[in-house]
């Protein structure tokens, strides 16, 4: 069994655990953003090490610095400890739709942990934060489709230590853990995958052409497109699109203010209210499960909150709708830089996992093959091959000693016949 896991992972690739950090209130919905998906990387030389969101929806790797005086982050990043950094004089604002991050790019070791991906790239040291109140991670892990900006895929992949820049989402609902895999292999890329070309060069957007909601098909005139956002807890849809889903939701959930909740444990009756949204992209029909977009962190009177949103509450910032991890919860994602293109693989345990896996959110899960799951393998071999030899010799030894004995038992008994012979 474990040659055959070795095995396993020696043709599929390398993966590496994602944690899920949610503390969601009933009463206060800017705690949709604590629903963040997130791994450990290490900065620097020697390793500073950070928890970071890995974000598809944006192109730059950020982490505070230690002179920011207005980050939230009790972890930040100190740039006179590390003794391969490079200094620029290069500023750079990100704006979000609801804060912002400043600072100076700079360059340093960036590895993730536990692997051999140990990139020297840029990233940004951030000196001033806007309405950013994270304290659960530390930054960012920019993983956009930039053509300009390299994600530390591509420099890895540059670098020779890993055989292309694909890399793989698979996004799990509790109780399940979540990974991102690269390394992968042709077989496992093309095995059952759909793909679409993205249609731009700096987001992973699909185009959809029309939303069906129970027997309500939408065609889309405008917003005619999704941008692929791992970042994002929620869906961002159009006014037609979340009205349509809203007026459904409302027979049996309830809303108070901006906050829909519906049931969290839905009986039949219930459920056929609670629609699944489908998406037609490409000729390509993909389904979003109601169980993906209710929140059963955010439980309160068996009810839970929504992760769906309109686009109308931010703004004219974008022309797209945002495909959060509601989406994601259904699908395995490939994403594939060099051929501008995303593959899509139904979301199943199986297909890239051997066994599911209980999330410990604080507990490093490291998979793939590597030299010390070989090493263990033989030692575990060794370790049976003596203990059974010296079971042998316990075995033999113990069995000589009881012939032994039953040898001097049979002599005496010979010997007590004789003198009662003797006696007659």
């Amino acid at each position: 069994m474990i040659f055959n896991f070795l095995i396993f992972y020696s043709a599929y690739g390398v993966s590496i655990s994602l944690f899920r950090k949610q503390n969601l209130e009933v009463t206060n919905v800017s705690n949709y953003d604590d629903f963040i998906f997130y791994g450990f990387v290490e900065i620097g030389t020697p390793p500073q090490l950070f928890a970071l969101e890995y974000d598809t929806g944006s192109d730059i790797t950020w982490v505070p610095s230690v002179k920011c005086d207005n980050c939230k982050q009790t972890i930040k990043f100190s740039p006179d400890d590390s003794e391969t950094l490079i200094q620029t004089k290069r500023p750079l604002i990100l704006q979000y739709p609801s804060s912002s991050v400043s600072g100076l790019i700079v360059e340093d070791y960036v590895g993730l942990l536990g692997s051999n991906i140990h990139s020297f790239m840029p990233f940004l040291l951030v000196q001033n934060q806007e309405h950013f109140d994270y304290d659960i991670i530390q930054g960012l892990m920019g993983l956009n489709n930039e053509i300009s900006v390299y994600n530390i895929f591509d420099i890895a992949y540059q670098q020779g230590l890993i055989n292309n820049s694909i890399f793989v989402l698979q996004l799990n609902q509790e109780p399940y853990q979540s990974r991102i895999y690269y390394n992968i292999s042709q077989q496992k890329i093309y095995n059952g995958t759909f793909w679409i070309n993205s249609i731009s060069n700096k987001y992973w957007e699909i185009t959809v052409n029309s939303v069906q909601i129970r027997d309500e098909v939408i065609n889309l005139y405008n917003y005619k497109c999704a941008v692929l956002d791992s970042g994002s807890p929620s869906l961002f849809l159009t006014d037609e699109v979340y009205n349509a889903i809203l007026n459904s939701l409302l027979n049996v959930c309830k809303k108070t203010l901006m906050i829909v909740q519906c049931p969290c444990h839905p009986n039949e009756y219930e459920e056929q209210y609670l629609p699944d949204i489908i998406i037609n992209s490409n000729d390509k029909k993909f389904t979003i499960s109601y169980k993906s977009y209710i929140l059963q962190v955010s439980e309160y009177n068996d009810y839970c909150q929504i992760s769906l949103r309109s686009l109308k509450q931010l703004g004219d910032l974008l022309d797209c709708m945002i495909f959060g991890d509601p989406f994601l919860f259904n699908y395995i994602t490939i994403y594939d830089k060099q051929n501008n293109r995303i593959g899509f693989q139904n979301s199943s345990l199986e297909i890239w996992d051997i066994t599911p896996q209980i999330i410990d959110e604080y507990k490093i899960q490291i998979t793939g093959l590597t030299w010390f799951s070989i090493t263990a393998y033989f030692i575990i071999l060794g370790v049976l091959f003596y203990y059974n030899i010296e079971i042998l010799k316990v075995e033999d030894e113990e069995q000589f000693n009881q012939d032994q004995q039953r040898v001097e038992n049979q002599y005496t008994l010979v010997q007590k016949q004789q003198q009662i012979r003797q006696q007659f």
